[in-house]
């Protein structure tokens, strides 16, 4: 029994030590270390492609980063240039503000248009303003004969209720004025033998005002300031 395990035991080793020499044979052998060359050379090839395909990805995003700072820098000027125009508007803008507030005064009180309100001491409308009152005053209503009283108005005047006199003299001759009064009730109540007044007013938003006999509308483009008559 016991030659036959010492037997057994060295078949083992002989067996284990053949195969050892056997491994060490292979990692000697050529052809493994050719295969191991080549295999090595394959993969620096495809590292060498892998950086080359990096490097060529890397330049063309630095290149496409480059192009958007070069486009953001642009639109920055652009912005920049563009909020300077903006100020100077702004500038421009606030200094004309300025400017009609100081001419404000000056339009509303020195521009408009006048009319005169017969038998009325007070304007009526909105943006309108009393200028002076007074009396209606004209022609005398009759014709008499007096040769030498030429040059009356044409037109009824509402004349001031403090005229300032000229003192003025003269031979040549003359011509008069005479008030207006009412003959009947018709237009006031107690109205008779008394003076018309007139309010002469202003429109400070109108340009022009004419007053159309005959007619109790304006016509087109002009706007009503007084009920009746005047436009």
């Amino acid at each position: 029994m016991n030659y036959l395990y010492m037997f057994k035991l060295l078949h083992l080793f002989a067996v284990c030590a053949l195969g050892h020499e056997n491994k060490r044979l292979l990692l000697n052998d050529p052809d493994v270390l050719v295969a191991r060359l080549s295999n090595l050379e394959q993969q620096n090839q495809l590292l060498t492609q892998l950086v080359n395909q990096i490097n060529a990805t890397c330049r063309a995003e630095n290149a496409d980063l480059q192009a958007k700072y070069l486009d953001l820098v642009s639109k920055m000027a652009q912005t920049e240039s563009h909020l300077q125009h903006h100020d100077q508007q702004i500038t421009a803008s606030k200094v004309g503000m300025h400017a009609c507030n100081d001419f404000k005064p000056f339009l509303l009180t020195d521009h408009g248009s006048t009319y005169v309100r017969w038998g009325r001491t007070q304007c009526e409308g909105t943006h309108t303003e009393l200028v002076y009152t007074g009396y209606a005053a004209g022609q005398r209503y009759v014709h008499v004969t007096y040769s030498s009283r030429f040059g009356g108005p044409a037109d009824t005047l509402c004349l001031p209720k403090d005229p300032e006199l000229s003192n003025i003299s003269t031979t040549s001759g003359w011509s008069s004025l005479y008030g207006t009064e009412y003959d009947v009730n018709g237009f006031a109540q107690d109205s008779v033998n008394n003076d018309a007044p007139c309010a002469v007013c202003r429109n400070i938003h109108a340009s022009s005002s004419i007053v159309i006999p005959g007619r109790h509308s304006c016509y087109s483009n002009w706007i009503k300031r007084i009920r009746w008559y005047s436009c």
